[in-house]
């Protein structure tokens, strides 16, 4: 039995600690904090490193969601003046569309009107659709008024047409004015297409060459 009031044997000192005295019971490491990771004390392991329990910091994933792009611009706002201005330019195309509709109607020569209203209510609907544009209304109305030119373009050039034919319409006009039974209508209606074939064979012949 040992004497505990004995002397240290040599090499030891009184105050070094007996192995699994200390306060973890030996499970403390010596090494400090963040060695084997390569980062200072104090200072998070970079991604990818490893750890002191021996696992890896997770590394970002590359090709993930990046930021995104900026949206869809919204549509500036409507300029109330320039909407009231629109709105009258089309409510003028609309009221000479329908004088051209109605002059298309009347007997010769009453009819030559419809030209001249085609013509103003296309001037007019063009710049209509311009500021229409413009003003930010847009919409179905835009629609509206590419139709409404056609329209204007088509009875514009059915009316020129007419006006070429001038005498060859006007016997025609005079012959079903006095027509009174089904047989005399259609007498009209020979007359004036012979009349036509007439004009388009003196017409093919004045751009014929002169030595053909």
């Amino acid at each position: 039995m040992s004497n505990p009031y004995a002397p240290p044997p040599p090499g030891r000192t009184g105050t070094q600690e007996r192995p699994g005295s200390g306060r973890d019971g030996g499970r403390t490491s010596s090494a400090p904090h963040g060695a084997g990771t390569g980062a200072p004390h104090g200072e998070p392991a970079p991604d990818g490193a490893e750890r002191p329990d021996g696992r890896r910091h997770p590394a970002p994933v590359e090709g993930g969601p990046g930021p995104r792009g900026p949206g869809p611009q919204p549509r500036p706002p409507v300029d109330p003046e320039a909407a009231r201005a629109a709105s009258r330019r089309v409510l003028h195309f609309g009221l000479l569309m329908l004088a051209t509709l109605l002059t298309s109607t009347l007997p010769l020569p009453w009819q030559v009107a419809t030209l001249v209203f085609a013509v103003l209510a296309f001037v007019v609907g063009v710049r209509a659709l311009v500021q229409v544009w413009r003003s930010g209304l847009r919409g179905a109305l835009v629609s509206v008024l590419a139709v409404g030119l056609a329209f204007a373009a088509l009875l514009a050039a059915s009316t020129a047409g007419l006006i070429a034919l001038w005498p060859v319409q006007m016997e025609r006009q005079e012959c079903l004015q006095d027509a009174l039974t089904i047989s005399a209508t259609e007498k009209c209606e020979s007359d004036y297409r012979d009349a036509l074939d007439a004009l388009l064979e003196r017409a093919r012949g004045g751009l014929a060459p002169a030595g053909g």
